[in-house]
């Protein structure tokens, strides 16, 4: 029987022990003195961390009321107390404003050597975290959403596409447009011919939300015979259930649902799909793995799924600060696939779970 934490774990995509650089990204130089060493954050800024214990860190994520969230949590608390670090946690409650004003007192309390940032919008915290926060001697690891407008000006050529200078390195796989890309290639490939689709985003000022709609743009021109739409959810799985019902009432021919997280998203999808009498005549994509996603893979609901890494990326992007403080600044993009990578996710269907670590079946 799975325990609370290994569900958490699980329905969160990942409790392996992995730092996966993805390319041959340039690492961050460092020079390390007595007690400092140097961070070269880009832009001609350096920070100086101090390199004893009880390293005072932020960790700012955005919200907690869900599975991925949960699982950053429970990362940042176990990680840092491997680590002998002072986490505080500050939950955004999926609001950039609200995590904004977390940031900017933050750096007024002065309190902070150093921070981990999921951002709920890139551009509201851009000059925040990359001026005022190397400025200020706090060295910022940036996880999942890109920061300014790195992440939604992507093109696909380069992971690094999403690092922010001002900030020592990024750290996340599906954020990039390459996986996003993989994401839908792979959706695509399994739903040939003419398909009505839509697209179940997060909520419009996301900043991943507006990658994904670059990316779907793209899938549109490439499936000159899909007819894409998009629905935007506050990422719960009662909102989900509510937008997709409404959406559907209107659109009973939809042919295939790409659902942008599992499992409150999906769970939500599936619940309106089921209620409309459905399915089985749609099928249903999604991102992020686990429990949910197992079990209606194998029930046939779900066709397919990629993973998310939010217990690792928390991690990694900790291990990568207390690395930093030891001289190794490490590359400019760190990619937190447990399988897979950012450039080629690793798709989970009734065939391939069984290549799944053992911890993630």
């Amino acid at each position: 029987m799975r325990t609370t934490k290994s569900r958490i774990m699980l329905a969160a995509g990942s409790t392996a022990v992995l730092l996966a650089l993805a390319g041959c990204a340039e690492s961050a130089s460092s020079q390390t003195s007595a007690d400092t060493v140097a961070i070269d954050v880009g832009n001609n800024m350096k920070v100086n961390l101090k390199t004893n214990p009880n390293l005072k860190v932020a960790v700012f994520i955005p919200g907690v009321a869900n599975a991925y969230g949960q699982a950053q949590e429970l990362a940042a608390k176990e990680t840092a107390k491997k680590l002998g670090m002072e986490m505080t946690l500050f939950d955004g409650g999926y609001n950039p404003s609200q995590q904004l004003n977390q940031m900017q007192t933050a750096l007024v309390s002065g309190g902070y050597d150093a921070a981990v940032v999921q951002a709920l919008d890139g551009t509201v915290v851009c000059k925040t975290l990359t001026e005022d926060y190397p400025k200020a001697n706090i060295l910022v690891v940036n996880n999942v959403t890109p920061l300014c407008d790195y992440g939604t000006n992507q093109t696909g050529k380069s992971v690094e596409e999403v690092w922010a200078p001002g900030t020592m390195n990024f750290v996340g796989s599906n954020n990039t447009r390459a996986y996003i890309d993989g994401w839908f290639s792979a959706a695509a490939k399994a739903n040939p011919g003419k398909q009505n689709v839509v697209a179940v985003l997060g909520p419009a000022v996301a900043a991943q939300t507006r990658v994904v709609e670059v990316a779907l743009a793209k899938f549109a021109k490439d499936n000159p015979g899909y007819t894409v739409n998009k629905i935007y959810t506050d990422y719960t799985t009662t909102g989900t259930f509510n937008e997709t019902q409404t959406y559907l009432q209107g659109h009973a021919d939809t042919t295939l649902i790409l659902s942008m997280y599992t499992p409150d998203i999906s769970q939500g999808v599936v619940k309106a799909v089921e209620d409309a009498g459905l399915l089985g005549k749609i099928h249903i994509v999604d991102q992020g793995f686990g429990e949910f996603s197992i079990e209606q893979i194998k029930a046939g609901n779900i066709q397919f799924s990629t993973l998310f890494f939010p217990y690792n990326g928390i991690k990694v992007s900790l291990e990568a600060i207390a690395a930093a403080q030891r001289g190794d600044a490490g590359p400019r993009f760190v990619d937190d696939s447990v399988i897979g990578t950012a450039k080629s996710p690793f798709t989970i269907t009734k065939d391939t779970i069984s290549e799944l670590p053992p911890e993630l079946r």
